[in-house]
């Protein structure tokens, strides 16, 4: 089978063009990130920024996305990385969806344990991989822990968090966030325990809820001032509202929040990855317009009465008792402690 990269473009490129693997992208705060990202999902998450290269039906037809790409060349890109007094914050893997099968796995630890080998004091030693869980959760962990072992033979100052994206709250949620089968929510809840069963000492594993509310709002921890978007799951209830917890949800996220939570004040709560609402990026326009087209009346941005608009606003600000949103630096400079 075949491994898709997508290509892009370095921030410390001024007329820089999509051609590089392994590219500094703007994260945290300067000098910002070391990111590699694969292309493809079997998703077709409605707010998806990454839909061009991800969705089935799209990502063949990116012109950024490139097949079976050798891994010399993803070696010699990250060996052009220029190297800084002050290290980069972190390296993230990212997609479409980087862990989707025993391919890309391979392909990218295979990447990860030649580097492993490198200076990477540059990136603080941290790893950041972001997973929708599916092969992990349906396929099991057993390829995952073999490969972190080999990972911390080589090198056991690197830390790697693999952080699942968890796409709703029930069945029917997911299916509606993602556009795909609501048979797929047990595999999406089912990564994290796979992860956590996995043990070695090099490895972080998390869960985040996925297409939340407007990050302007969890970042203030509140509705003033602040616009409103968020997806409706039924009548005026926005998604991941607790009402509409299934039980596996609940179980997961009472077990995150029990083992992180006491040990890091941070995550008594579950992190949240809200709506972007930074109108400036380009490709913000484009998810949303796209997020519009997809969940039609159910995504709410203020248009609604005002009567129905106090109600979603009391439900979206019950969510704050349960999810949280802060800094990308903040957030996974703890994710690789």
């Amino acid at each position: 089978m075949a491994v898709y990269l997508a290509l892009q473009k370095s921030i410390c490129e001024v007329n820089g063009k999509q051609d590089k693997t392994v590219a500094i992208q703007k994260c945290g705060n300067p000098p910002y990130e070391i990111s590699l990202r694969f292309a493809g999902c079997i998703l077709r998450c409605g707010a998806c920024f990454a839909s061009g290269y991800s969705w089935p039906d799209r990502f063949l037809k990116s012109k950024r996305v490139k097949k079976n790409i050798a891994l010399d060349r993803l070696i010699d890109d990250y060996e052009r990385i220029p190297r800084i007094r002050r290290p980069y914050n972190w390296m993230r893997i990212l997609g479409g969806e980087p862990l989707q099968n025993k391919e890309y796995i391979d392909y990218l630890f295979a990447f990860l344990k030649n580097i492993a080998m490198r200076d990477t004091a540059i990136f603080r030693n941290g790893i950041i991989i972001q997973t929708n869980g599916i092969f992990i959760g349906s396929k099991g962990s057993d390829l995952i822990k073999d490969h972190l072992l080999e990972l911390y033979d080589i090198n056991p100052q690197i830390k790697i968090s693999i952080e699942v994206s968890i796409k709703g709250t029930n069945p029917e949620e997911f299916a509606l966030l993602t556009q795909s089968s609501p048979d797929l929510f047990k595999s999406n809840i089912q990564a994290y325990y796979n992860l956590k069963k996995i043990g070695t000492p090099n490895l972080r594993p998390t869960v985040i809820a996925g297409f939340g509310i407007s990050e302007s709002l969890l970042l203030s921890k509140g509705l003033s001032g602040k616009s409103l978007m968020t997806i409706l799951f039924s009548d005026d209830t926005p998604t991941f509202h607790p009402s509409i917890w299934s039980d596996e949800f609940r179980n997961l996220y009472n077990d995150f929040t029990t083992q992180w939570g006491s040990t890091n004040p941070l995550f008594q709560k579950m992190p949240m990855y809200g709506i972007k609402d930074e109108f400036n990026y380009m490709w913000v326009k484009y998810s949303l317009k796209q997020a519009k087209q997809v969940f039609g009346d159910r995504f709410y941005d203020s248009q609604f009465s005002q009567k129905r608009k106090i109600v979603i606003e009391q439900r979206v600000n019950e969510l704050l008792d349960y999810f949280f949103l802060v800094s990308n630096q903040e957030y996974y400079s703890e994710l690789i402690k």
